[in-house]
């Protein structure tokens, strides 16, 4: 079922036509009365195969779409939609902050993405933008200096490279490089200098040679880390593609600052433990695994401290769960303050915790784990008093399995609590 929206007598941008997609009836409902109110052309449908069909009866200026669409992928209407007109505006909404799917929306060209629930003025401010950018190409369209106007635009930044220099850019670009267009050419070299040295972005090896190192990725496409005149480091989704009938090649870079970071620190949630502020068991067991490819390959020498609370149990028998936990963040605490930055610290599984050391042999281990047993032994637990820990301690040797370094730091800790807890004990194997 379609549904048409009746005209209202009065309303700004009469000559606007919106066309809205989404299957939710709430959210659909919800934002439908909002664009009744500003709106004097706006159409609904109720999913993706009701929507392509209605945009080729009405040709909508902007289209307000759900990428979650269950009857039609919403990715492939939008493709669908791009093949018969390259200028309509979409504004794209997901209740999913997945990175790939953002990244997809970039390639097709979608003009604007909000994460669901939508914020009203967020989504307001898109249409608006949109807006003056059909606008602005209506008003624009028999005038020589179209593309210029509509690249300044845009908020992305665009230039254009020819034989090495850059020969066009708009606006943004030029905000946030510094070049001015009232100088003639300038060098590529300007642009390499830009990039930010990371592990996670495209870094060129031979900077002179940057473009020729991007476009060994058949996508011609990659992430980037830029940093401007100011220092200020900005992430964006950089682009390029050949224009036709020369030999400029145009690169389009969307900034993705905001979406980076916020996967960063979901990543960062999903890693660490969230009673004791370390990193879980299953990041410890992966930088395990890369410490012990270290190891084989250098030579270093790395120990792992696996250590407990004693008579645990009685603790939360005694005084309660809630207790118990409080324990644990305050010796998570401790233990953190004494570390250095390179060990790593992990709540291996309830009361248990583990480090490990690199560049560190079983002695020196000791030495550690020896220090932190003191400092918890003698530290005073709010209405608890004084508690010990037990240690283990296992060193790495060559050609030895994850599994049996942690087996026999394990080995170690039933030992130090066989000799009556409270104390370090290192397995010789």
């Amino acid at each position: 079922m379609v549904i048409s929206v009746p005209p209202y007598q009065r309303y700004q941008n009469q000559d606007v036509k919106i066309l809205y997609i989404d299957e939710e009836i709430f959210s659909r409902e919800k934002i439908l009365r909002v664009l009744n109110r500003r709106f004097s052309d706006v159409h609904v449908a109720i999913d993706g195969e009701e929507g392509f069909q209605l945009f080729k009866q009405i040709q909508p200026d902007i289209i307000i779409v759900d990428i979650n669409m269950s009857k039609i992928n919403g990715l492939e209407m939008i493709e669908s939609i791009r093949n018969l007109n390259k200028k309509v505006q979409f504004i794209v909404t997901s209740g999913n902050d997945d990175q790939e799917i953002f990244i997809q929306s970039i390639e097709y060209n979608v003009n604007h993405f909000i994460l669901k629930p939508i914020d009203l003025e967020k989504l307001l401010s898109a249409i608006h933008k949109s807006i003056n950018h059909i606008q602005l190409e209506r008003e624009l369209s028999n005038q020589k200096n179209l593309a210029n106007a509509i690249l300044d635009a845009q908020d992305n930044l665009l230039f254009v490279i020819e034989q090495d220099d850059i020969v066009e850019f708009n606006q943004a670009f030029s905000l946030f490089t510094g070049l001015k267009k009232r100088q003639e050419l300038h060098k590529v070299i300007c642009i390499s200098e830009l990039f930010v040295e990371d592990p996670n972005y495209f870094y060129p090896k031979n900077k002179s040679k940057w473009i020729e190192e991007f476009f060994q990725n058949r996508r011609n496409a990659a992430k980037v880390k830029w940093k401007g005149p100011k220092e200020k480091e900005t992430i964006y989704y950089m682009k390029a593609a050949q224009i036709p009938g020369g030999k400029q090649t145009l690169f389009v870079c969307t900034e993705i600052t905001v979406l980076e970071e916020e996967h960063s620190q979901n990543n960062r949630l999903a890693m660490m433990d969230p009673l004791t502020k370390s990193y879980n068991r299953l990041r410890f067991e992966e930088i395990l695994s890369s410490e012990i490819r270290r190891s084989k390959r250098y030579e270093h020498p790395f120990s792992i401290i696996l250590f407990d609370v004693d008579h645990f149990n009685h603790i939360n028998q005694y005084f309660g769960n809630q207790r118990g936990d409080e324990v644990l963040a305050t010796i998570s605490t401790i233990v953190q303050q004494r570390i250095r930055e390179s060990d790593i610290f992990a709540r291996w599984g309830g009361d248990e915790l583990i480090l490990l050391t690199p560049e560190t042999n079983s002695h020196g281990a000791v030495v550690l784990a020896e220090s932190i047993r003191t400092i918890i032994n003698s530290f005073t637990f709010p209405q608890i008093g004084s508690i010990t820990c037990s240690f283990g301690i296992a060193e790495y040797s060559a050609c030895k399995k994850k599994t049996e370094l942690i087996m026999e730091a394990g080995e170690a800790l039933k030992i130090s609590k066989q000799n009556g807890r409270n104390c370090v004990t290192v397995n010789k194997s």
